[in-house]
């Protein structure tokens, strides 16, 4: 299984290319091996992006919480995106905690002001352009893949570490 790469590592840092052949059998392998590391890591994983297990290739898998929602899905709904370009941003923010499996394994926390609204197009494992429009937690979940493939992490956000928090820290705060 795909090993999950920890903050200090530089391909962390580092701007993932374009994928040039959506068709091409590596590229699926590689996004089957993904999802197989989202599998077993549902429980605490919004999204999954290659950089993150060593591939510096434009590819991001955002969990869909709104789909599961709406279809009463015990399952995660992944949307895999190849190539993720973000089109447009709102003006109107929102404040979302956010962790990552490559900070600390998905055990720290920080709050993370992003646009509350965007579209993105990316190609999908079909070949096929897509465009949707994502608002809210699934917003921040998009931005926060696609900051991945710029290299760039969540802690880029949180300037003071103090405001860096445990799972039982932040569900102690909701409570």
């Amino acid at each position: 299984m795909l090993k999950i790469l920890q903050y200090g590592s530089p391909t962390l840092e580092k701007k993932s290319l374009k994928v040039k052949d959506v068709k091409d059998k590596k590229i699926h392998t590689l996004i089957e091996e993904m999802l197989k590391v989202l599998d077993k890591e549902k429980e605490h994983s919004a999204g999954l992006s290659a950089p993150q297990v060593g591939k510096l290739l434009r590819i991001a898998i955002c969990r869909r919480f709104d789909l599961e929602e709406e279809s009463n899905s015990l399952d995660p709904i992944w949307e895999i995106m190849i190539n993720p370009k973000i089109l447009s941003k709102s003006r109107e923010m929102s404040t979302k905690w956010e962790g990552c499996l490559s900070i600390n394994y998905g055990e720290l926390f920080g709050e993370v002001e992003r646009s509350n609204e965007i579209e993105v197009e990316y190609i999908d494992l079909n070949g096929k352009k897509q465009n949707i429009k994502a608002n809210g937690f699934l917003s921040h979940i998009i931005q926060h893949e696609v900051d991945h493939l710029d290299g760039i992490l969540f802690l880029k956000y949180i300037p003071n570490p103090l405001d860096l928090y445990t799972s039982d820290e932040v569900e102690a705060m909701a409570s």
